[in-house]
């Protein structure tokens, strides 16, 4: 029997919160991310054929398709497929076929990146399925080309690092650079708040393309412009005279930045000033949301109602315009859950998750 040797096995992938930076990756400038215990799960086993059959256990949806060639996609954001067509071309290919049972308990488009943990898991578990091994960043990256440029969408590769890697981690987009942070951080309460996301994709694509503009125009009056280093305020003091809503976006993304690079300071260290933190927290989301448009009036309820029950910091999450929020709730996790709770949120209290693993499956008797 062929597949004798490939015993089951499980990938769990984890979710993910954005602390710094958020729609920063994707403009190549720098994040802070951190992987969540909230997890997708695949488990895998062998078949006898050349098929792969897949159970979406909580969207109660079935798919199957063979192996040896490449899979068409049923719909723009097919991610196992893409996964198994990417790995393939990368040298990745099964013996034969798997019966994939996936499930998890990250809540679906609400900014937690659970389409980000799925291709990772799915990466990683194609792997073992060739028998082959993966360091955690190229599973990353190969993550990232199955969700992203595959399908020609706008986002970064923030999520797919937090998701592979785990723990809280800087990313430096310049050098594309993966460093783990030793902070505590653990005092973290998700807000659900339920309003599904009209158009992630297009949101990400209006607000890539709208600061590139941008930031072209503004080297056409700074010869020297360098996203990543050109002072917030040279760029904000050329706008004054014509000030408009398109330069507001552009002057934000700098600010993101720099709030980005005092917060990767701050969290170098193991038990960061608990009130710094909060406050670069609330400094980042003001940003999102007055200058982004990010938050929702159900989301400032949420985080209303936090600030309320004793939360030091709170941010939209994700790409926003629905979705959730996080709060940063030391010592207060549950009185912060309750309170988000009673605004109409649903409300998970977190930790800092491991990266993507995988384990020997033992079927329970």
């Amino acid at each position: 029997m062929r597949n004798r040797q490939f015993q089951p096995f499980r990938v769990s992938a984890p979710g993910r919160i954005c602390l710094f930076g958020e729609h920063s990756d994707y403009l190549g400038l720098d994040v802070i991310a951190a992987a969540i215990d909230m997890t997708i799960d695949i488990v895998a086993t062998p078949r006898e054929d050349n098929e792969v059959h897949i159970a979406y256990k909580d969207l109660a949806e079935s798919d199957s398709f063979s192996l040896g060639s490449e899979i068409n996609y049923r719909n723009p954001r097919d991610y196992v497929r893409s996964a198994f067509n990417v790995m393939a071309r990368r040298g990745f290919e099964p013996e034969h076929g798997w019966n994939l049972q996936i499930s998890g308990n990250i809540p679906i488009a609400a900014g937690l990146s659970s389409s980000s943990a799925l291709t990772v898991g799915a990466v990683m578990a194609i792997a073992r399925m060739a028998n082959k091994q993966m360091q955690e960043e190229d599973v990353a990256l190969a993550a990232f080309d199955s969700e992203v440029l595959e399908f020609e969408e706008g986002g970064g590769n923030m999520d797919h690092y937090a998701s592979a890697v785990g723990g809280i981690i800087h990313v430096d987009m310049k050098e594309n650079n993966i460093t783990k942070l030793p902070a505590k951080l653990d005092s973290i309460v998700i807000g659900d708040s339920g309003e599904k996301k009209k158009d992630t994709v297009g949101d990400l694509r209006y607000i890539r393309t709208t600061v590139e503009k941008e930031y072209e125009l503004i080297a056409q009056k700074i010869s020297s412009f360098d996203r990543r280093t050109t002072p917030v305020n040279n760029v904000y003091e050329l706008g004054q005279s014509f000030p408009t809503k398109e330069r507001n976006m552009a002057e934000a993304t700098l600010r993101n930045r720099n709030l980005t690079y005092r917060a990767l300071g701050l969290l170098k260290n193991k038990e960061p000033n608990q009130k710094e933190l909060g406050d670069m927290l609330r400094e980042h989301h003001e940003i999102l949301r007055d200058a982004l448009n990010r938050s929702t009036p159900k989301i400032e309820r949420m985080i209303e109602a936090a600030y309320s029950a004793g939360a030091l910091g709170c941010k939209i999450n994700g790409s926003g315009g629905g979705g959730a929020m996080m709060a940063y709730a030391v010592h207060r996790e549950k009185e912060v859950a309750s309170a988000i709770q009673k605004a109409g949120g649903t409300a998970y209290i977190v930790k800092v998750g491991k990266g993507a693993s995988l384990t020997k499956f033992e079927k329970k008797i």
